[in-house]
């Protein structure tokens, strides 16, 4: 009694002692043989501080003769007590303890057993393998699968032929944890007869670990023994069986596959194309293409998604003719197709597709054509804008676009009475890196709806930096429209139109490459930007070897053309020859028509194209015009006759008249003159610096 009390008092001063003191009380606890552990043990149960100390308590005193009692301790009712026997275990060490646990597999206490097996497992050591196999023939079937779970941890190969017996075992729930164990071992000669066992026993949760493991270590050897499991009426079957093909599976079983999409079952069909998927092998695109043709809209989808995954050329060419179906649900797939791998050869296609009576469809197409990225497709999108049933999907595709050509039909949509619409085109706006998106953002932050003016404020904050007041913005729209009617499509205005064209892009192209001609095109474009940022334009676009700008007033045209000649001359001066500009001016002033993207049309526009590229073998000479051969094929700068009458009476201006010219597409003939530098010097620079005619 004296000894008991004496030991219940080192315990209760044990947690707060340290240093020395600690090591003293260790040594007197050691002293009295195993009580301690005991006493340990059932002091836990009421006082919790001890708990952090006992392991050191344990391993102090402990000799292989305490061992039975921590493993007695693992069947404890108490979890921390339970806990505590298995880390002393762990941290003895596994020369001492792994004897006495593997002895203690065939316990008959449940708990003692299973966390016996899972220190073992712990202690990870192969040396116990030869002790364990032998319980694989032991009555009790828990301790089987103990044993099933230790060696199967421990990747015991050795293990695999003495587990195999238990496949036969009258009891189905041992030999499902056969099944489990072997699975875990993962060897692949055993595999097949798992899948056998799997299918007789028809036990789904087997089955299902070993097609999951099938998926991992398996080859295209087990292939066709998966194939049945496909036809499965078990959805997780199924499904596991379909990524283990996906996984292993190779070309070779395609002809196999394409036989199940025949199949009568809907569900062996969306298998079949899920594991196509998975083979990703462009053989396979033929099979494919004929899910997209299955009555099944989930195949469909299931197939869509497999050849937009498997992509190329050869596949896109096969869905190009999709396109044209009669029936809308494969035009859907195809669609879906090219919205995904944005191919550039299905622009045309896809324009077509604009006008399709499936409204799903050509909103579809007009998603396509955005990702395209294609400029030229601007126009025909923003046509549908009557739509109802696609509009809302236009925003968005010239978002995708990008240029700056998209800014102004991206602005008329936020006037647009559908909330969706305005926020679809706000979204885009946001999106863009483009000259005039703040101005064209502002307006937005002023909208009825609260979720379009919180969307506008925060792009305005992002683009500027800094945070804007309504007050504020409204005062800038005002002043802006004060100073200048926005233009709006539909709108019909007066205005003098410039052309300027590079000179022969074609045979720089040929010889040094389309980067060249890109690199010059991009500097002409620089050098306009330039100029127009001081006088000012009304819009701009590219026309692929040059320009075509709109502004308010002849004279405004005439300088930006003066001035960019200037600006060419002293770009030639410091480039090598094959890098100098060479252009071409037209200038013309009338009625240009706004449609959607901005853009400039009418016969005022043409003209000045027309002009832009008139040749001298084309002229009827005139008694006051020019001589043949006196005409420039290039450096020039050509003007109509209502801009020679705006700029005839200014002297700063040397104008001469050339000849006759039939235009094409405009009746009669038309007077063309040529705007003519009035500095003799810069004339003779110009004729040095931007090379021969």
């Amino acid at each position: 009694m004296f000894e008991k009390t004496k030991i219940k008092r080192i315990l209760s001063i044990f947690p707060q002692s340290e240093g020395a003191d600690r090591k003293i009380m260790l040594e007197k606890l050691a002293s009295f043989g195993e009580r301690p552990m005991t006493m340990v043990l059932e002091e836990l149960r009421y006082n919790r501080m001890l708990y952090s100390d006992a392991s050191d308590i344990f391993c102090a005193i402990y000799k292989n003769e305490y061992l039975p009692v921590f493993i007695k301790g693992l069947g404890d009712s108490k979890e921390n007590i339970r806990a505590l026997c298995k880390n002393t275990i762990v941290t003895i060490g596994k020369s001492r303890a792994i004897p006495a646990l593997v002895e203690n597999i065939t316990s008959g206490d449940n708990m003692i057993r299973k966390i016996v097996g899972d220190i073992l497992i712990e202690l990870g050591d192969n040396s116990i393998v030869g002790q364990v196999i032998p319980l694989l023939r032991h009555e009790g079937k828990d301790v089987k699968k103990t044993a099933m779970d230790i060696l199967s941890s421990l990747k015991a190969e050795s293990a695999v032929n003495a587990i195999l017996p238990l496949l036969d075992d009258q009891d189905s729930w041992l030999r499902r944890k056969a099944m489990e164990a072997l699975c875990r071992l993962e060897n692949k000669q055993v595999m097949p007869r798992l899948l056998e066992q799997a299918t007789k026993d028809r036990d789904s949760a087997a089955t299902n670990i070993v097609l999951e493991t099938m998926g991992k270590i398996g080859g295209p050897e087990n292939a066709s023994a998966l194939l049945v499991f496909l036809k499965s009426q078990d959805l997780v079957i199924r499904q596991k069986a379909t990524d283990a093909l996906a996984r292993v599976a190779d070309s070779s079983i395609v002809p196999a596959i394409m036989e199940l999409l025949r199949n009568t079952d809907v569900n062996v069909r969306r298998a079949a194309v899920s594991v196509l998927d998975g083979i990703k092998d462009p053989r396979t695109a033929s099979a494919l293409v004929k899910g997209l043709k299955d009555g099944d809209w989930w195949v469909r989808e299931l197939a869509t998604d497999a050849l937009s995954e498997l992509g190329g050329g050869h596949v896109s060419q096969m869905i190009m003719e999709l396109l044209n179906d009669d029936d809308e649900d494969i035009r859907r797939c195809a669609v879906e197709f090219f919205c995904r791998v944005k191919d550039p050869n299905a622009f045309d296609p896809l324009l077509a597709l604009l006008a399709d009576e499936d409204w799903w469809v050509r909103e579809k197409a007009i998603t396509a054509l955005g990702l395209v990225g294609d400029p030229r497709a601007i126009t025909h999108i923003t046509k549908l804008v009557n739509d109802g049933e696609v509009k809302w999907a236009i925003p968005g595709a010239l978002g995708a676009i990008g240029t700056d050509a998209v800014l102004k039909p991206l602005a008329s949509f936020l006037k647009d009475p559908q909330k969706q619409v305005r926020l679809a085109a706000l979204t885009a706006l946001a999106g863009l890196d483009v000259e005039g998106l703040v101005d064209a953002i502002k307006p937005a932050a002023l909208d009825d709806d609260p979720q379009m003016r919180e969307v506008a404020l925060k792009a305005l904050r992002d683009k500027t930096g800094r945070v804007w007041g309504s007050d504020e913005i409204a005062a800038d729209i005002k002043k802006e429209r004060g100073k200048k009617a926005i233009a709006e499509a539909g709108d019909l205005l007066t205005e003098a139109i410039v052309v300027v064209d590079l000179c022969k892009s074609t045979d720089t192209a040929s010889a040094y490459g389309d980067h060249a001609v890109f690199n010059m095109v991009g500097d002409l474009g620089k050098i306009i930007d330039s100029i127009t940022d001081d006088i000012g334009k009304n819009y701009k676009k590219s026309t692929g070897d040059g320009f075509l700008v709109t502004m308010d007033n002849v004279a405004s045209a005439a300088s930006l053309a003066v001035q960019t000649m200037k600006r060419i001359v002293e770009r030639n001066a410091k480039v090598e020859e094959n890098k100098k500009l060479n252009i071409r001016f037209a200038i013309n002033m009338g009625e240009t028509r706004v449609d959607p993207t901005g853009d400039r049309l009418g016969n005022a526009v043409n003209m000045a194209f027309r002009v832009e590229g008139v040749r001298e073998a084309d002229m009827i000479t005139a008694p006051d015009g020019v001589k043949p051969g006196d005409i420039p094929s290039q450096n020039r700068v050509l003007i109509t006759e209502v801009v020679y009458n705006a700029l005839k009476n200014d002297s700063s201006y040397n104008i001469r008249f050339l000849g006759f010219f039939e235009l094409k597409g405009l009746t009669g003939l038309h007077r063309v003159y040529e705007l003519l530098l009035s500095n003799d010097l810069l004339s003779t620079e110009l004729m040095k610096s931007l090379g021969p005619d």
